[in-house]
């Protein structure tokens, strides 16, 4: 089988070899489609902690079962899967209390275990999801995406005819602000700095959209929830800035998300506002396994559309021009796809 290895950072090559067989408990899955975000860009350029090199990059799966080993159940081959990427370790602390994506001893399918960009790929049954039969492997890709904007959302707790603003429109923000519709708040504010963008989040049924800096967004934010501040500000732009604009952003009691992943300092900021209007800033990180079925059924159902996600297709066989293409523009991509048969 072919699989892209990627030796150090911008070295990629893709490498022959030989197909995995299933033990006892595990499936072989025939990958189809990975989608290449910025957690995969990260540790193409070498700028993500922790990673060794070579590593298998590829986390926003899915296939077909190839074949299933000894134990598995509720799996058949040729069925269509979804691969959740979040392997644990099942006995730490955080595992038995239910909370396997704050594992002590977690790791990423795709960076700490080697991922998907491969024709074929070995790993437990418990992180393979069936799909309906209808929905396409390309679309169905952003489905991981949205399960950690689900969980995102559950943390922070959005609730009907609560003001949420999405501060970033890429592929996250995106979801986040379509979730965000579909909870029935109201109104639901996408900021961005790109109309495309912003066409695709009206396309979402946001309520508004404003193209401007977070920064020069603050004012109109502030108008148009009558002066009182938003329930809730979704960081999905992971900067600094977010932070700050959304402490003005927020009502006095209101909830920051911090959703996307930023290791920028934030500097000269205290946490007086903290204190002063008594606002609360939750973490999400990644996805629970309860996460992914319900994010399976709003794609498959239509309810969320993901048609004009996938900027760009690429052969697994050149899975290092799709790295080179989204280093050079990722403000122009929301979802690179890999196909690993073509």
């Amino acid at each position: 089988m072919r699989t892209a290895l990627l030796q150090a950072p911008r070295k990629l090559a893709v490498v022959e070899r030989a197909k995995p067989a299933p033990g006892a408990g595990e499936v072989i899955i025939e990958t189809a489609a990975t989608a290449v975000c910025h957690t995969d860009l990260s540790i193409y350029v070498g700028e993500h902690p922790g990673v060794h090199y070579p590593v298998v990059m590829g986390h926003e799966s899915t296939g077909i079962v190839d074949s299933i080993g000894e134990g598995v159940t509720g799996l058949k081959s040729g069925e269509h899967v979804i691969i959740n990427p979040i392997i644990t370790c099942g006995t730490c602390d955080q595992c038995v209390r239910g909370a396997g994506n704050l594992c002590r001893n977690a790791g990423l399918f795709g960076r700490e275990i080697e991922g998907s960009l491969s024709q074929y790929v070995k790993l437990p049954s418990r992180y393979v999801h069936v799909l309906p039969p209808r929905l396409p492997l390309e679309a169905a890709t952003l489905i991981e995406t949205l399960a950690t904007v689900r969980h995102a959302q559950h943390r922070v707790g959005v609730a009907t005819a609560e003001s949420v603003v999405v501060l970033g429109m890429g592929t996250a923000g995106l979801l986040h602000a379509r979730l965000a519709v579909l909870t029935g708040a109201t109104p639901v504010i996408a900021i961005s700095r790109t109309q495309w963008k912003l066409d695709m989040a009206e396309r979402m049924g946001v309520h508004h959209a404003i193209q401007a800096s977070l920064e020069k967004s603050v004012e109109e934010v502030r108008r148009l929830t009558g002066g009182k501040g938003a329930d809730v500000v979704i960081d999905a732009a992971g900067s600094a800035e977010a932070l700050r604009a959304a402490m003005d952003m927020l009502r006095p009691g209101g909830r920051f998300a911090a959703f996307a992943v930023s290791h920028e300092t934030v500097r000269g900021f205290s946490t007086f506002p903290l204190y002063f209007g008594e606002i609360s800033i939750i973490g999400s990180r990644a996805l629970t396994p309860q996460d992914m079925n319900p994010s399976i059924q709003l794609i498959a159902s239509g309810a969320v559309d993901v048609n004009g996600f996938i900027s760009a297709k690429y052969p697994l066989t050149d899975a290092a021009a799709a790295f080179e293409e989204y280093e050079r523009n990722p403000s122009r991509i929301l979802r690179l796809v890999i196909d690993s048969q073509g």
